[in-house]
Formats: C-alpha cells, sequence, structure tokens
C-alpha cells in the first residue's frame, strides 16, 4: 500500500477551495468565511491560510477586496492569456482574429440548430442596442454579450474558458474600434446579418455571416491605431 504524501497546509487551503468549487460549493460571487472560521474549518494557522489565499488569488480563482472580504472570481484563463504575454498590440490583433475565426466558425457550426425562439429573442435585443445611439460602454457590453452568449450556447466549459482568455483583447479593440460611428454601424448590420442567419436555419449562411463580420473586424482593426 502506498504511504500517502503529506502536503503542506497551504496547498491543503488551495486545493479545499478547489475541491468545493468543482462540487458547486462554491460559485463565482460567493464570499468566503471569515478567516478565522475558514482557518479552523481546515486545521490550518492563519498564515498558512492566507499564503493559500495568496496563491488562489494569483491564479485569479478569488480577489480579496479592501474592507468587504475575499470572492470567488473567474479570472484564472484571463490571467493565464496575459502572463503569456499576449498584450493588445498589431501582431497579436492579427493572432486573435485568427483565434476567433477558428472559435466562432466552429462554434456557429455545432450551435446553429439549437439555439432556441426565447435565447434569439435575448440576442435580439443585444442587436438592437448597437444600431440605437448609446455610449460607448452600451456598445461594447452588447457585442462582447452577443459572442459571449453564442460560445456559451454549446455548454462547453474548456470553449468557454478559451473565449474568457481573451475577452481583455476583444475589449480593448472594441473601444478603439467603437469612438468610429461608421464601425458601429458595420457591427450593427454583421450582427443583424448573423442573426437573420440563425433564424432560418442555414448553416452556410451562418458560416458566412460569421466570416464575413471577422473579415470586415479585421479591415477595422487595421484602420484604428494601436
Amino acid at each position: 500500500m502506498k504511504k500517502p504524501e503529506r502536503i503542506s497546509a497551504t496547498t491543503q487551503v488551495v486545493d479545499a477551495v478547489r475541491l468545493a468549487i468543482q462540487k458547486g460549493e462554491l460559485k463565482v460571487g460567493d464570499k468566503l468565511p471569515r478567516e478565522s472560521d475558514m482557518a479552523e474549518e481546515l486545521g490550518v494557522g492563519r498564515s498558512s491560510l492566507r499564503e493559500g489565499i495568496k496563491i488562489l488569488n494569483a491564479y485569479g480563482i478569488v480577489e480579496s477586496r479592501q474592507g468587504e472580504g475575499t470572492y470567488i472570481v473567474d479570472n484564472s484563463a484571463r490571467n493565464f492569456f496575459q502572463f503569456m504575454g499576449f498584450f493588445p498590440s498589431a501582431e497579436n490583433t492579427i493572432n486573435y482574429l485568427e483565434l476567433r475565426r477558428t472559435l466562432e466558425v466552429g462554434n456557429i457550426v455545432s450551435i446553429y440548430d439549437k439555439i432556441t425562439c426565447s435565447e434569439l429573442d435575448a440576442l435580439e435585443k443585444l442587436v438592437d442596442i448597437l444600431g440605437r445611439k448609446c455610449p460607448i460602454d452600451a456598445y461594447v457590453e452588447a457585442d462582447q454579450d452577443f459572442h459571449q452568449a453564442l460560445i456559451s450556447y454549446t455548454q462547453n466549459p474548456m470553449l468557454i474558458q478559451i473565449n474568457n482568455m481573451i475577452a481583455d483583447m476583444r475589449s480593448n479593440l472594441l473601444y478603439r474600434m467603437f469612438c468610429h460611428h461608421e464601425i458601429v454601424q458595420d457591427a450593427y448590420a454583421a450582427h443583424r446579418e448573423i442573426l437573420r442567419a440563425i433564424r432560418s436555419r442555414d448553416l452556410l449562411a451562418c458560416i458566412q455571416a460569421v466570416n464575413d463580420h471577422l473579415d470586415t473586424t479585421e479591415r477595422h482593426s487595421q484602420s484604428v491605431d494601436m
């Protein structure tokens, strides 16, 4: 029989939080117990607990908020992408758009005939925002929510995490592009066409609409300053 490996108190803290998340006992937005209560529950000292929380914070699993406590968050994928050096630049933008094309064309093939009427209605409301006179924040949020929703319909956690990795780069590019009214108009038309293709349940039209949208995005990305 293999002798069980001893783990440090710090590792015990990290593993306990990870396991609680896996089991659904802790979810994004949940607040961790008080430091004293958590240390007692896990049977570790406060210094070990703090070290474990620091590690979880570095992983992007928790976030300590001054005067409020420590909360479960989901920044791990985004932190990893930045750690690898994929910050906004002309070269990285090209690579980012190629990655988006791979993700979103493959995604639309998987979901185009499975999206429900209520999901289509929710997408319609997001597209409508792009067609109205709104602050730039509203345009960026609507665009991000539209594509995030399409990815989420696969219910594939790995695909969702990969999409989360590029969230900051997507946001950065959108803010630079949506300063220009004509680009917002093009985005509105492109998202409207994607929605129309999905409603028709036409696979080839869906693929074409996504590719056309990304072609337009690539062209506009080359016209704005990095």
